[in-house]
């Protein structure tokens, strides 16, 4: 298949360019995804010529081209420990002719830096090692469904990378320190911001004036929705005006547990199930709290960086990546009111009350929320730096930066 090319870019760069080819194993719109797409564009504009490798074309596309990538496809399974054996036999079974055909594609691009875009790629390092490629690493995932896998990935992204990107200090810390380095991701300020209010609520015949709670995440077992929906009710008691919307596409394998929640939701009196949306922006700054609150620590939290980008005070989980940011947010801004508070995963009672406690006193309004200041850009960025450092070792000395 022919490689997919972003308007504007050239066949043939007129001159050189640092190239580099990232390794997606997954194409389901997730959240890694969506920072992949914020780093090539980060990348393109500092010179680089990105190619995505993806196992099918992703629901992304139009996304990875607006930010300059160049899109192939090559067969790749999925890495999961919830996986039956006839998956991880098609999974081994099918790994060396991946390696082989990202091998070929290095070498046929000329990549000068190869970069797996998940913990679970276990394609990327053995491509770059084929090819005599630098190899990164970048470390998304908290990983408790196995510690041997654990252990495992621990080797290799000590063994086989020569720089290790972990999202978070949580990601970081079951790692080797000797090579890795804390970046974290960042919200697109041109896409989440307070000026996107208004817009969800007149669509969705949400009046101004009813306090609104949002949840937006991929439909998981551990992702908190149980939780949340537990908690609504006591919301309800203190709250009886309050309203909850609840966005996100299914994941893959979940669709009986995205079906029991969704008949539960649909139960329940001022719950609105919207399903996978495109406008996640604009359901973000028209909320007047977000809650994320996984029975797991999350890695990260992109999510909860964009809603706070939004304006939009979050009830997040005390542990994991969401700790660190809602711990930097009050850093940053003190005693601000939208930056969030932490709650203990699974404690609905808890999570009540602090959204509760976040909620606006008096009726909302489209105006109000069209005046919150958005949580201040602390861009980590460092992309660029770190990449360089690679292709040029001792010329380019890396910082640890956390938000």
């Amino acid at each position: 298949m022919k490689p997919l090319r972003p308007a504007g870019l050239p066949g043939s760069a007129g001159q050189e360019r640092p190239k580099l080819l990232s390794v997606q194993p997954v194409a389901d719109g997730g959240g890694s995804e969506r920072a992949l797409i914020a780093m090539i564009r980060s990348l393109t504009s500092s010179g680089w010529e990105c190619h995505v490798a993806l196992p099918d074309l992703p629901a992304l596309a139009s996304e990875y081209r607006d930010a300059g990538a160049i899109l192939h496809i090559v067969p790749m399974n999925r890495l999961s420990t919830s996986g039956s054996q006839a998956r991880w036999l098609r999974y081994c079974l099918g790994w060396p002719r991946s390696v082989v055909a990202l091998s070929l594609l290095a070498r046929r691009v000329g990549a000068d830096v190869v970069h797996s875009n998940s913990l679970h790629c276990w394609y990327g390092w053995a491509a770059a090692l084929v090819t005599g490629r630098p190899h990164v690493w970048h470390a998304r995932e908290i990983v408790f469904q196995s510690s041997a896998a654990l252990r495992l990935e621990r080797f290799m992204t000590k063994k086989f990378a020569q720089r290790v990107i972990a999202i978070s200090g949580a990601v970081a810390a079951q790692l080797d320190e000797g090579n890795v380095v804390v970046l974290t991701d960042e919200a697109d300020p041109s896409t989440f911001n307070p000026g996107r209010a208004g817009r969800f609520r007149y669509e969705a015949g949400i009046a101004d004036e009813v306090p609104l709670i949002g949840s937006v995440a991929r439909l998981d077992t551990w992702k908190g929705f149980d939780t949340l929906l537990d908690a609504f009710p006591m919301i309800k008691e203190r709250r009886p005006d309050a309203e909850l919307v609840i966005a996100g596409p299914v994941v893959p394998g979940k669709e009986l547990y995205a079906a029991t929640l969704e008949s539960r939701a649909r139960s329940m009196s001022g719950v609105h199930w919207l399903g996978p949306r495109s406008d996640v922006a604009e359901i973000m700054a028209d909320c007047d709290v977000f809650v994320q609150v996984s029975s797991q620590p999350e890695p990260f939290g992109l999510v909860i960086v964009e809603a706070l980008a939004c304006g939009t005070p979050v009830v997040a989980g005390d542990a994991g990546g969401p700790a660190e940011i809602i711990a930097a947010a009050r850093d940053s801004r003190g005693a601000c009111w939208a930056s969030g508070v932490l709650v203990p995963p699974r404690d609905p009672a808890s999570l009540a009350a602090a959204t509760v406690g976040l909620l606006p006193a008096g009726p909302s309004s489209t105006d109000r929320r069209r005046s919150r200041t958005a949580l201040a850009d602390a861009r980590a960025g460092g992309f660029e730096e770190l990449f360089s450092s690679v292709l040029q070792p001792g010329r380019v000395r890396l910082r640890r930066r956390r938000r």
